[in-house]
């Protein structure tokens, strides 16, 4: 595997953990009993692009830095 795909688990990985913390110290759940669309879903979806955009910049400025 390059670089790119391990960088690419290592957000998804990052993203999830940090999400399910999130979830927990706020008491937030979401299941697909509630109906498909509707504002819990948007907020998960939301938080989910928010922290994989964050980690996926993080990662890539710490690797760029590595490889200088």
């Amino acid at each position: 595997m390059n670089k790119k795909s391990n960088t690419s688990i290592l957000v998804l990985i990052i993203t999830y953990i940090i999400t399910r913390i999130i979830y927990k110290v706020t008491g937030f759940n979401y299941s697909f009993s509630e109906g498909i669309l509707n504002v819990k879903l948007l907020i998960d979806l939301g938080l989910w692009i928010i922290i994989s955009v964050l980690i996926n910049t993080i990662l890539n400025k710490i690797l760029l830095k590595s490889k200088e």
